[in-house]
């Protein structure tokens, strides 16, 4: 039985991938998840594995071809369990050969590419004659050695950015244009979508964090020894919002012209920067897991994110997302909604400052807290209710609070 291969949807936003490497060759033998191409998306480098084993077909779309999401890119001829493949694989080799003598028109050759050239993505290519660099000379560190953007940033620290042409004799540059990036430009496009299409409100609180600060501090060493990552302050919001969620569901849904529509499972993406832009995975079911479970979700999906080693089915279904500016030393922002979603949390940095408690002055570690969200679907004061949620889960943090989310309290009813 033939199978197609095909271009994954590498997340919601994701129209198109190209083609970096094919891995096999046509005829070779494959086993089921056995990586056989390479692809690139505005999003994420990664591996396609094999759905089965068998014997790859015929490969339709070549490298560096860049084509939409779905398109059928190889065919693969099944082999059941136990099967013997060589009469399967004498049986494609005679096709092909019997295709090419059917052909009445020669077809000259295309020209020969290097090894390293065919590794090379279209942007890296674009770069290197921007930057005028002989690729030659760059280490590449991505899959198999391919040359990738961040190698050719490594490769031209100190050098020149994008140096323009020689300015005739008694002219002077004034400007320059920067190349903008595929992924730069689909995430303007998405952002512009966004501010056209919901209707965005920010509303922001203050949170006293001294409680988590004081409980990181006495378990960060002991965590790491234990879960070999680090203990940050993000798995300690996404856990407090997942309970939210759990008591204001209409905050983990989406706008349509026929009405909300309201999600199940509460998954939490998480925004990760890049180099050249932002990704955004996603935490499944974030409502049913305790502290130490979301940290090392965050972190193992950030750190493949920024590898360029994530699945496509990681960066889709997310039904709200939390974005750490605060990471940044930034106190707090208004972050942009990633549609369908209906509301985006931003982290600000942790500040020690004086407050007044009782009225007398202390110090404090504060963090701001910003929820951007539609005012299509919810007004003002019940997203001042879902931000204090979570303001009273993290200044009331105790360490027997980590314990997996407690029965919803409304469900989907009594969302008004």
């Amino acid at each position: 039985m033939t199978m197609d291969i095909i271009m994954p949807q590498m997340g919601e936003s994701v129209a198109e991938g190209t083609i970096i490497h094919w891995l096999v060759n046509e005829g070779d033998k494959v086993q089921k998840d056995q990586p056989i191409v390479e692809i690139s998306t505005d999003k994420v480098d990664t591996e396609v594995p094999s759905p089965t084993a068998g014997i790859l077909e015929k490969i339709i779309h070549k490298e560096d071809e860049t084509v939409p999401v779905g398109t059928v890119i190889a065919t693969l001829e099944e082999v059941e369990t136990g099967q013997t493949t060589s009469a399967a694989k004498e049986e494609i080799v005679s096709a092909k050969e019997k295709k090419v003598e059917e052909k009445a028109i020669p077809v000259p050759p295309r020209p020969h590419k290097t090894q390293t050239e065919k590794r090379l993505s279209p942007l890296v290519k674009q770069m290197a004659r921007e930057y005028r660099i002989d690729l030659s000379k760059v280490t590449g560190t991505g899959i198999g050695g391919r040359i990738t953007k961040q190698d050719i940033l490594i490769y031209t620290k100190g050098k020149p950015v994008y140096a323009p042409p020689a300015a005739e004799e008694g002219t002077q540059e004034k400007e320059k244009i920067i190349p903008v990036s595929p992924k730069r430009k689909i995430i303007a496009e998405r952002m512009v979508e966004s501010k056209k299409t919901a209707a965005h409100v920010t509303t922001t609180i203050e949170v006293d964090m001294s409680r988590i600060v004081k409980f990181r501090e006495e378990h960060k060493e002991s965590f790491f020894r234990n879960e070999k990552v680090k203990l940050t302050y993000l798995p300690f919001v996404m856990l407090n919002t997942a309970r939210s969620l759990r008591q204001h569901p209409v905050f983990n849904s989406s706008w349509s012209d026929e009405g909300i529509i309201m999600k199940k499972d509460i998954n939490i993406g998480i925004a990760v920067s890049l180099e050249d832009g932002l990704i955004v995975p996603v935490v499944n079911n974030a409502d049913k897991k305790h502290l130490d479970e979301l940290a090392r979700a965050s972190h193992d999906l950030a750190e493949r994110a920024r590898n360029k080693k994530l699945k496509p089915d990681e960066v889709m279904g997310g039904t709200f997302t939390i974005t750490n500016y605060g990471s940044n030393g930034s106190l707090f922002g208004t972050p942009i909604i990633l549609l369908p979603q209906i509301a985006i949390l931003g982290m600000g940095t942790i500040t020690k400052k004086p407050v007044v408690i009782n009225d007398a002055i202390a110090i404090r570690s504060m963090m701001y807290l910003s929820l951007s969200f539609d005012h299509r679907v919810v007004d003002g004061a019940r997203a001042d209710k879902f931000l204090t949620t979570i303001k009273e889960g993290l200044e009331g943090w105790e360490q027997e609070l980590n314990e997996k989310m407690p029965p919803a309290e409304t469900g989907f009813g009594g969302v008004w």
